[in-house]
């Protein structure tokens, strides 16, 4: 079973992989590695954040999907892919941070005030941050305990992040809209079982 869980996890990073190596210029035969476009920048942004966030999603499916399989994967995986949803949005900020804004902080702040999406994206990054600190094996003990509260604030995270990248799109995209209605879906069976188990 753990090996599938590192099978798995592996597969998660496959994006970032490629991404790294169309950053750095290895092109293999047959040109499946392209670069990384005319603005490298807003490339590397874009696609750490939307895979932070597919991967979010993917994690919080596994609960309805383990819910009625009972399957004992269901039980290992959320937390392996919940940190490595943390991995690509830690780097879509760091990105942002360090390279689009070059690390002057002063500016940062002003950029995360003034663009509404942006608070909202920052506020869903420190939510699943928060969360990533509290899994630390010396918490252990903690996470466990208060697996309710932490899994409130996963599902707020991912809604926040849905609705950041949502709310960048200068236009209506479908990822964004099926997202939307996915997470809503999923916080819904969220309240629902919720309920149930009150």
């Amino acid at each position: 079973m753990q090996y599938m869980v590192k099978v798995f996890t592996l597969i998660s990073l496959i994006p970032f992989i490629i991404l790294s190596l169309k950053g750095f210029g290895f092109l293999p035969v047959f040109g499946f590695f392209s670069d990384l476009g005319a603005n490298p920048i807003e490339t590397i942004i874009h696609t750490t954040g939307k895979w932070g966030i597919r991967i979010l999603i993917l994690t919080l499916l596994i609960a309805p999907i383990g819910y009625y399989t009972k399957h004992e994967l269901c039980k290992r995986l959320p937390k392996p892919l919940g940190l490595v949803s943390l991995f690509y949005i830690l780097n879509h900020f760091l990105s942002y941070a360090l390279i689009d804004q070059g690390g002057d902080i002063k500016v940062i702040i002003v950029d995360i005030i003034e663009t509404p999406y942006l608070i909202v994206g920052w506020a869903g990054f420190l939510c699943l941050l928060s969360v990533g600190l509290v899994s630390l094996k010396k918490l252990q003990t903690w996470f466990n305990k208060n697996r309710s509260t932490i899994s409130g604030i996963v599902y707020t995270a991912a809604v926040l992040g849905v609705w950041h990248y949502y709310w960048q799109t200068k236009v209506i995209e479908v990822e964004p809209v099926l997202l939307s209605i996915l997470m809503l879906l999923l916080t819904g069976w969220k309240f629902i079982t919720s309920k149930k188990k009150s």
